[in-house]
């Protein structure tokens, strides 16, 4: 139970640090799957690939992690195909003669599935993505609360 609990904690510093890096100063950004404008307490880390009960590696992947709303990241399961739109945007390139996207992040990502971090490595990503959420914060106009 140990280590589900630290990914639990590691995972939300990085949806945090995701949500920090997304928005303006004033906590607004934009859904990467619907382009839905959004309040800070509005934005969620959704991930490309689900986290799941699991918490396999690509959980702990920063590229994995994006600001997304509710309705896309809850009751669309994550909206993949406009995640898909999003993530080949962002990281993909246009192979002319496959007439499709090449996207080294996603495969990247795919390629964590079944593997999983030791508990200390979790713990580690923990401590470095909750400092990453206190040095972002110190940008934003508003309260930001960081969990201890």
């Amino acid at each position: 139970m140990a280590k589900r609990s630290a990914a639990a904690r590691a995972c939300g510093f990085i949806q945090l640090y995701a949500r920090l890096l997304e928005t303006d100063e004033n906590g607004y950004g934009y859904c990467c799957s619907c382009g839905k404008p959004l309040a800070w307490a509005e934005t969620q880390g959704g991930h490309f690939h689900p986290k799941g009960n699991s918490y396999n590696a690509a959980a702990f992947e920063e590229e994995n992690v994006h600001v997304q709303c509710a309705s896309c990241n809850l009751f669309q399961k994550g909206n993949p195909s406009g995640y898909l739109t999003y993530m080949n945007k962002e990281y993909g390139e246009w192979d002319e003669a496959k007439q499709e996207f090449n996207n080294p992040v996603v495969e990247h990502i795919n390629s964590l599935i079944g593997t999983y971090l030791e508990i200390e490595e979790v713990r580690e990503l923990a401590r470095i993505y909750k400092q990453k959420c206190k040095d972002l914060a110190k940008d934003k106009s508003f309260q930001i609360r960081i969990p201890s």
